[in-house]
């Protein structure tokens, strides 16, 4: 059991339940499962859970029991911070692309290679698949008039779990409603950090939590603002004439499986969900004592098409990637997170994919305007319409992150004349006119510009 390789035997689970087009996207899904886990190393000694509270009183604002608690030291503290280590997914792809059936692959109840009957007595993960739609309340808690927490919030819910969302509208569509609108912030804490804080009339809801989100989006609600995008994994799931004739090819050979095939796969099933739990175990009870990154994993990081803010995210899939491979040797030891083939491959794939997604707003706001200059304030104005639906912080960051440095997109002061603030103007094409560059010709040696 200790030496199944689990990223193999899933994708032939997978291939013979007739799954198509998963073999870049499966592996996303375990190393997620293993960034989970490490996090839990990692964060869950600062855990606030208190089972007693829960014996005392069963209604009580907290879970019964937690296996990933325990009271080791934190391993991983880059410059002096703690910090998050979950990979949180994200499927773009239109309807009936084939998003839920990977969230159901590993969530649904009872088949799900990721569900435990025993999740709640902490043997496995606790795993749901949540909601159509869900409130700021019912997502992260409310209080009553006595300043006391009330029900009991899905994300306090599923903490140390995994909660998968066929569509991730169900949690933006309430964002931008008044009964919900601090959605947003507390969405942005709780998948970065696990914070949930916030304050009301009659109290404080705060707490922490370690869950993990695994959901799907169609292109027309791919509306990631305010840093969303930096905390969620993006997989691209493409959806053509030919590939969904294949799909139904598919599931058809699916529907007409003969019953030794079907126990064989059921075999193979309850082997793969044990594995889940051991792994589980064997970390949590053997937990590696730090963690070295090596300049090979150091060097792709480096490389120029991965954005600053994106090399932490694929450090994380390394980590996860790790987390998860046949054997578990790193106990007690330092766990070295290197590259071999199979990770370079996904890594690869997944900066694809991410560029594919990420890379259209990038489009459209180049051909938009194409050799054009502008200030710099109408720019930010035009991204906020058009990028960050009217969120002009989420603007500029856009523009610093995804537009400078592109090699056609430039930003200057232009001289001016008498008095008046210059303000900077952002420029879409050539950094000079073949005017400018005229002008610059005529200027003769000891002349000033």
């Amino acid at each position: 059991m200790s030496d199944l390789d689990i990223y193999d035997e899933v994708l032939d689970f997978a291939t013979k339940n007739h799954l198509i087009d998963v073999e870049d996207k499966l592996p996303v899904f375990i190393c997620s499962i293993g960034a989970h886990l490490f996090n839990a190393v990692n964060k869950c000694s600062m855990c606030d859970f208190d089972p007693d509270d829960y014996e005392d009183e069963p209604n009580a604002f907290t879970i019964p029991y937690c296996p990933l608690r325990h009271e080791n030291r934190p391993i991983y503290t880059p410059m002096s911070k703690l910090p998050d280590t979950r990979i949180h997914i994200l499927m773009r792809g239109i309807k009936g692309s084939g998003k839920s059936v990977l969230v159901d692959f590993f969530l649904a109840e009872r088949s799900g290679l990721l569900w435990s009957a025993r999740a709640l007595e902490g043997i496995g993960f606790n795993t749901a698949i949540g909601p159509n739609s869900i409130t700021e309340a019912g997502m992260f808690g409310s209080v009553d008039e006595d300043g006391n927490i009330t029900g009991r919030p899905l994300a306090r819910e599923m903490c140390g779990g995994f909660l998968g969302f066929e569509e991730f509208s169900a949690l933006t569509d309430s964002m931008g409603k008044d009964h919900s609108v601090d959605m947003k912030n507390q969405m942005l804490t709780s998948t970065d950090n696990g914070r949930v804080n916030k304050a009301m009339r009659s109290g404080w809801v705060r707490y922490n939590t370690r869950y993990t989100i695994w959901a799907g989006t169609q292109p027309s609600r791919f509306e990631l603002e305010s840093g969303l995008d930096r905390r969620f994994f993006i997989i691209e799931i493409d959806m053509d004439s030919e590939k969904e004739s294949i799909f139904k090819a598919a599931q058809a050979r699916q529907s007409n499986m003969n019953t030794d095939d079907r126990i064989h796969l059921a075999e193979q099933s309850s082997r793969i969900k044990d594995w889940f739990v051991q792994r589980q175990i064997e970390v949590m009870c053997d937990p590696p004592t730090g963690v070295y990154f090596s300049d090979n994993l150091s060097e792709w990081l480096a490389r120029p098409e991965v954005r600053s803010f994106e090399s932490d995210l694929f450090r994380r899939l390394a980590l996860g990637y790790h987390m998860m491979q046949p054997k578990w040797e790193w106990g007690g030891k330092i766990m070295l997170v290197d590259l071999d083939d199979r990770l370079t491959d996904l890594l690869n794939s997944s900066l694809r994919m991410r560029r594919n997604v990420m890379d259209a707003d990038l489009q459209l706001i180049r051909t938009t305007f194409w050799m054009k200059d502008m200030p710099k304030s109408t720019l930010v104005k035009e991204v906020a319409r058009m990028v960050t639906m009217g969120d002009y912080q989420s603007a500029r960051r856009w523009i610093e992150e995804t537009l400078v440095g592109q090699p056609w997109y430039s930003e200057f002061t232009p001289q001016k004349e008498g008095r008046g603030r210059r303000g900077i103007t952002c420029r879409f094409g050539p950094k000079t006119t073949p005017k400018e560059a005229a002008a610059k010709k005529q200027i003769k040696w000891g002349e000033q510009q």
